[in-house]
């Protein structure tokens, strides 16, 4: 894979992930893709796996650079521990999303995202949607449909839960709900 097509593959898990920043960490030793005749970096399988095993350490895990190189047996999978990470910080979840911040405005603008001091998870799962969807051409107003819907979704959710009390019958009407709204998007009707 060029190196173009292997920063889309990682940006799915990656969204911030650029073509610098994997120029970067084969400049500083850390990755060393093959080459073509004419130069061009070719990133095998065992490449993309090393690249997405530095990112963990970097972003979910929180090694700096310097302690990744320092030390190797990091990249290997014995001894890894996981950190979940339940808040973020404003510039932490922009970053970890991919999200700029001007793109983050943007979304303020229509009332679509409201600053706050903490972040969760689900929160940067949302900025890494929005990220996508700009990286596909889309602005901030294409996305006031989603928050139409997302309304008009909850309403309807607080009516089922005032009608259920069981919270594992409620996770599957929300499943149910989920269902029906995915195949009325899907066109399968």
């Amino acid at each position: 894979m060029n190196i173009g097509q292997t920063v889309k593959l990682i940006q799915k898990e990656y969204p911030s992930v650029t073509i610098s920043r994997l120029r970067f960490l084969e400049k500083e030793g850390l990755i060393n893709p093959s080459r073509s005749k004419g130069g061009t970096r070719d990133y095998s399988h065992k490449d993309f796996n090393r690249i997405l095993s530095i990112l963990d350490l970097q972003e979910n895990q929180f090694y700096s650079l310097k302690a990744i190189k320092n030390n190797p047996k990091l990249l290997t999978n014995s001894g890894k521990v996981q950190i979940v990470i339940k808040e973020y910080s404003f510039h932490d979840a922009l970053k970890k999303s991919g999200l700029s911040l001007s793109q983050y405005e943007d979304l303020e603008d229509f009332n679509l995202e409201h600053r706050k001091d903490i972040f969760s998870q689900d929160d940067v799962n949302r900025f890494s949607g929005f990220s996508y969807f700009f990286s596909l051409g889309f602005t901030a107003k294409n996305f006031t449909i989603f928050k139409s819907m997302a309304d008009r979704g909850a309403g309807f959710i607080d009516l089922v839960k005032n009608n259920i009390e069981d919270t594992e019958e409620l996770d599957i009407a929300v499943d149910n709900f989920t269902s029906i709204i995915g195949s009325y998007i899907s066109g399968d009707l």
